[in-house]
């Protein structure tokens, strides 16, 4: 990005705050406006159910999120518009500008670009809350400096160690620091209770207050369907009667625990008691059956069928390949699997290998795993193993044969892998495709 490096010259909140103060922004403003979204697996689904929540409201909602799958720009978004390109190109070189200003050992990376170039952005514009994806972690994470009051948790899996901390317990302290002291954190259904109780006494130290998603409400089963999932919901947790139908368009359990987990985080930031407007509550349900999030479990052609999915952690691919076989038998689906090297290659190559049947093996032009380090997992698992050598020739392998035998296509293993399947199936170059 810019010739950026992914990281900047260590934690850099000193930058964002000198940033800040040198351009001027409402820190008042902001801090009433921001909610923030932390958590390893779901923040960007996360984050545009709460969007979606808030905007149901009646008021103009902007959101930061990562990753992108074809253009920077889809993360930077009002409403349903993206930032201009005039837009991006002119608050970018106001960003590039300052770090060019800085010392040559104490330089932003790429996230924290995106992310002032998203404060300038929404300074300009004005929406009335914004909701802001972290990038990792959430005490040395940019988006701290915006000094929520609201923030959420989704879910917590080892990641970045050396970083955020050896143990799922550290992580979560380190991802409950993104909201202001004071503040309130929404724990999703997914935290397992070992763990919320561990968080709520490390949040009451700086006077935050821990609060489970469905405390005091009802979630009834969830059924998947290749349109989205579907459950119950009710805003107490004794009258049944009352319980409200609930349809998404996105799959899995994940997602329902995403999208309970945002209308809690919504209600809280509007300041909303179910008992006072159950209508306003039922609009924001209805807002939630709505939402869309490209790249989660998303079927993105048909005949043959095409399901893309950028998880990229063993308990992602887990939660995504058993939701899909609850739409699709695993003998009528072909998988072109490739994963990034910096990933759990082996965990994830386990986990995708003892779901399916049909693979073809593949390594993504960016950041792609060599397909030897994983092959031999596969191998022991399943007799119907294809190589391709890249992303266009497993995309081209993978039509034939799904044209020809009857099968739906799911291209799985990360973001790279995803995208780039999606880009060749459609007749572009994957090559293409500005990654950060």
């Amino acid at each position: 990005m810019f010739g950026l490096p992914k990281f900047g010259n260590g934690i850099g909140l000193h930058r964002m705050e000198q940033f800040m103060l040198a351009h001027r922004i409402d820190r008042a403003a902001l801090a009433r406006k921001s909610v923030v979204v932390t958590g390893t697996n779901g923040k960007g689904s996360t984050a545009r159910f709460a969007m979606s929540a808030i905007g149901a409201a009646g008021l103009r909602v902007g959101c930061f999120t990562s990753p992108h799958l074809f253009d920077v720009r889809e993360r930077f978004t009002i409403g349903a518009d993206m930032i201009t390109a005039e837009a991006f190109e002119r608050h970018s070189a106001t960003v590039l500008a300052f770090n060019q200003a800085r010392p040559a050992d104490d330089r932003i990376g790429a996230f924290e670009f995106l992310f002032l170039t998203a404060l300038l952005w929404f300074q300009e514009e004005r929406p009335d809350a914004i909701v802001w994806e972290a990038g990792i972690g959430g005490r040395y994470d940019p988006v701290r400096a915006v000094r929520a009051s609201v923030s959420v948790l989704t879910s917590i899996e080892l990641e970045h160690t050396e970083l955020l901390g050896s143990t799922e317990e550290l992580i979560a302290y380190d991802k409950v620091d993104a909201v202001a002291p004071g503040g309130c954190v929404v724990l999703s259904p997914s935290i397992p209770e070992r763990l919320a109780t561990r968080i709520a006494a490390f949040a009451g130290l700086s006077g935050k207050a821990t609060l489970p998603a469905l405390a005091s409400r009802r979630l009834g089963a969830v059924t998947n369907e290749p349109r989205g999932a579907r459950f119950t919901y009710g805003f107490t947790a004794t009258t049944p009667e009352a319980d409200h139908l609930v349809k998404l368009k996105l799959a899995g359990r994940h997602q329902v625990d995403n999208a309970v987990t945002a209308l809690r985080a919504a209600e809280i930031w509007l300041g909303l008691k179910p008992e006072e407007n159950a209508e306003r509550h039922i609009t924001m349900l209805g807002a939630l059956r709505q939402t869309t999030w490209p790249g989660r479990l998303q079927k993105v052609a048909e005949r043959p069928d095409l399901w893309i999915d950028v998880g990229h952690t063993p308990c992602a691919i887990e939660a995504v390949t058993r939701t899909f076989q609850e739409f699709i038998p695993r003998e009528k689906t072909l998988v072109v699997f490739g994963v990034s090297g910096s990933k759990e290659v082996a965990a994830i190559a386990r986990t995708v290998a003892a779901r399916f049947d049909h693979f073809i093996l593949t390594r993504a032009f960016k950041a792609g795993a060599e397909v030897a380090q994983f092959e031999p997992i596969f191998r022991e698992q399943a007799a119907d193993v294809t190589i391709a050598s890249d992303t266009v020739e497993a995309t081209r392998l993978a039509r034939e044969r799904a044209q020809r035998d009857g099968l739906f296509v799911l291209a799985i293993g990360g973001l790279f892998l995803a995208a780039e399947v999606q880009r060749a199936w459609e007749g572009g170059d994957p090559r293409e495709i500005e990654f950060l």
